[in-house]
């Protein structure tokens, strides 16, 4: 019973991770995007820096996983 409480946690996790994931890709494309359309370079940072944040925290947390 105990390893379907594991597994099913586990899984959870996994989830979250990939949407983790997902996040800090749009968050990347849209500093890009911002930069290139003229937004102006310190709003591109910004969302760069957040999504880079997010994707370094989503793959260490799948690492320890």
């Amino acid at each position: 019973m105990s390893e379907q409480k594991t597994t099913q946690v586990s899984r959870r996790y996994r989830v979250y991770q990939i949407i983790g994931i997902v996040l800090a890709v749009l968050f990347l494309a849209l500093g890009v995007a911002a930069y290139l359309a003229g937004g102006g370079p310190v709003i591109a940072a910004i969302a760069v820096i957040g999504g880079l944040a997010v994707l370094i925290v989503s793959i260490i947390t799948m690492v320890r996983s």
